[in-house]
């Protein structure tokens, strides 16, 4: 009698654990939040204070780490949601496709703007960060592919 291959060889730890994808995509979003805001901050044009070095300088980096930690938490957020969204749309639809993607992105980026816009904002701001996780995800796949 032949033995029949196991479907699921390839599933791993982190594929079918939301809590632990969420939490490795929270702590790599955030380094690479916090990543980006120092390359911004390197290449930023600014107006220098010449009177009193000591101190220009110290507000200058006080206020550089505040907007390097702010882009930090906000890259995380988003993983996290996109992450907790994901995965869910993955068991309840048993499925990985652009939709998953489409819809992960638009929940995350409706939940982080549902505070600051009203609802016309909020129904763009998910237009948009869906065709973001489409685009990403047929992006992954022809990098993947190749």
């Amino acid at each position: 009698m032949a033995q029949e291959p196991n479907p699921f060889k390839h599933v791993t730890f982190m594929d079918t654990n939301c809590a632990a994808k969420a939490a490795m995509v929270t702590v790599a979003g955030g380094a690479m939040g916090f990543l980006m805001a120092l390359f911004m901050n390197a290449v930023e044009m600014r107006d220098m204070d010449y009177g009193r070095t000591k101190q220009s300088t110290r507000y200058v980096l006080r206020r550089d780490i505040n907007k390097m930690f702010g882009m930090a938490k906000g890259f995380a957020i988003f993983g996290a949601f996109y992450s907790i969204f994901e995965c869910q749309l993955e068991k309840l639809r048993i499925r990985d496709d652009a939709t998953n993607s489409f819809l992960s992105c638009m929940f995350s980026s409706m939940v982080l703007a549902a505070e600051s816009v009203g609802w016309k904002g909020l129904m763009m701001s998910g237009l948009g960060g869906g065709m973001f996780g489409g685009v990403m995800y047929y992006v992954q796949i022809k990098f993947m592919n190749h």
